[in-house]
């Protein structure tokens, strides 16, 4: 078998990962997401009343490559990184959602990481408050 890009590895083996979204807390997904310009390579997008999280494979103008995992309030084009919540939130420290590499064995590692963060974030986004200072403002990406 040929080699996988890291968004083919996030692709087919992600949905596996993150169905627990789906199956537990009412997302819709996974949704694909298609590249776009040299740093997005692709990711999954789940949905759900006002928020989304989507995981993406992306890298930089140099070496840096990685996954991360972003929850957004859509209509407040508001944004959050799953290591940002998960540290705010109290679960634990930053190195607990890393999101660099890029080879398709790492990207398989980052699914399992950020996929138990999520899970212990995802249930306290019921009320999501995106004036508190861990979110961020950007338009929300079609």
């Amino acid at each position: 078998m040929g080699k996988r890009s890291p968004a083919h590895v996030l692709w087919t083996e992600g949905p596996a990962a993150f169905s627990f979204l789906v199956d537990k807390h009412g997302f819709t997904g996974p949704h694909t997401i298609e590249p776009s310009g040299y740093l997005q390579h692709g990711g999954l997008r789940y949905e759900r009343g006002r928020l989304s999280v989507e995981i993406n494979v992306w890298s930089g103008y140099g070496p840096d490559r990685g996954v991360s995992t972003t929850v957004w309030v859509r209509e407040r084009s508001a944004y959050a990184g799953l290591s940002t919540l998960y540290v705010a939130l109290g679960l634990g420290p930053e190195r607990d959602v890393p999101e660099g590499g890029g080879s398709g064995h790492v990207v398989r590692k980052r699914i399992g990481e950020q996929s138990a963060a999520l899970r212990k974030v995802v249930p306290h986004l019921v009320d999501v408050d995106p004036r508190a200072p861990v979110w961020r403002f950007l338009p929300f990406p079609v």
